[in-house]
Protein backbone atom coordinates (compact mmCIF):
# COMPACT_ATOMS: atom_id res chain seq x y z
CA UNK A 1 0.00 0.00 0.00
CA UNK A 2 1.28 3.43 -0.91
CA UNK A 3 1.14 6.30 1.51
CA UNK A 4 1.37 9.94 0.47
CA UNK A 5 2.48 12.70 2.82
CA UNK A 6 3.34 16.33 2.49
CA UNK A 7 6.87 17.44 3.40
CA UNK A 8 7.15 21.20 3.30
CA UNK A 9 5.93 22.33 -0.11
CA UNK A 10 6.30 18.95 -1.84
CA UNK A 11 4.69 15.53 -1.61
CA UNK A 12 6.35 12.17 -0.98
CA UNK A 13 5.28 8.59 -1.62
CA UNK A 14 6.32 5.70 0.58
CA UNK A 15 5.72 1.94 0.60
CA UNK A 16 7.18 -0.94 2.53
CA UNK A 17 9.38 -3.40 0.68
CA UNK A 18 9.78 -5.95 3.47
CA UNK A 19 12.12 -6.72 6.33
CA UNK A 20 15.88 -6.92 5.95
CA UNK A 21 17.85 -8.08 9.00
CA UNK A 22 14.72 -7.73 11.16
CA UNK A 23 14.37 -4.03 10.20
CA UNK A 24 11.60 -2.51 8.09
CA UNK A 25 12.73 -1.32 4.67
CA UNK A 26 10.76 1.43 2.98
CA UNK A 27 11.05 2.86 -0.50
CA UNK A 28 10.43 6.61 -0.61
CA UNK A 29 10.78 9.43 -3.06
CA UNK A 30 9.78 13.05 -2.71
CA UNK A 31 9.76 16.23 -4.74
CA UNK A 32 6.33 16.01 -6.38
CA UNK A 33 4.35 19.24 -6.73
CA UNK A 34 0.90 17.69 -6.35
CA UNK A 35 -0.57 14.81 -4.41
CA UNK A 36 -1.80 13.23 -7.63
CA UNK A 37 1.71 13.27 -9.17
CA UNK A 38 3.12 11.58 -6.07
CA UNK A 39 0.39 8.94 -6.10
CA UNK A 40 0.86 8.19 -9.81
CA UNK A 41 4.64 7.86 -9.48
CA UNK A 42 4.26 5.79 -6.31
CA UNK A 43 1.80 3.43 -7.98
CA UNK A 44 4.19 2.94 -10.90
CA UNK A 45 7.15 2.30 -8.56
CA UNK A 46 5.10 -0.13 -6.47
CA UNK A 47 3.98 -2.07 -9.55
CA UNK A 48 7.58 -2.31 -10.76
CA UNK A 49 8.65 -3.51 -7.30
CA UNK A 50 5.93 -6.15 -7.08
CA UNK A 51 6.38 -7.42 -10.65
CA UNK A 52 10.18 -7.31 -10.53
CA UNK A 53 10.54 -4.93 -13.46
CA UNK A 54 13.84 -3.09 -13.45
CA UNK A 55 15.45 -0.89 -16.05
CA UNK A 56 18.96 -1.13 -14.64
CA UNK A 57 21.51 -1.96 -17.29
CA UNK A 58 24.89 -3.34 -16.39
CA UNK A 59 27.88 -3.54 -18.67
CA UNK A 60 29.79 -5.91 -16.36
CA UNK A 61 30.54 -9.34 -17.76
CA UNK A 62 29.37 -12.37 -15.83
CA UNK A 63 32.94 -13.58 -15.25
CA UNK A 64 33.94 -10.16 -13.89
CA UNK A 65 30.96 -10.23 -11.54
CA UNK A 66 31.95 -13.68 -10.25
CA UNK A 67 35.49 -12.44 -9.58
CA UNK A 68 34.09 -9.44 -7.72
CA UNK A 69 31.71 -11.65 -5.73
CA UNK A 70 34.49 -14.08 -4.77
CA UNK A 71 36.75 -11.28 -3.53
CA UNK A 72 34.16 -9.01 -1.85
CA UNK A 73 31.70 -11.51 -0.43
CA UNK A 74 32.75 -15.15 -0.47
CA UNK A 75 36.30 -14.83 0.88
CA UNK A 76 35.15 -12.47 3.65
CA UNK A 77 32.11 -14.41 4.85
CA UNK A 78 33.15 -18.05 4.43
CA UNK A 79 36.02 -19.91 6.06
CA UNK A 80 37.68 -23.12 4.94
Amino acid sequence: MISIRKRGNVYQYCFESGKINEKRKQITKSGFRTKNEAYTAGQKAYDEFVNGITNIECNMLYGDYLDYWMKEYFEINYKY
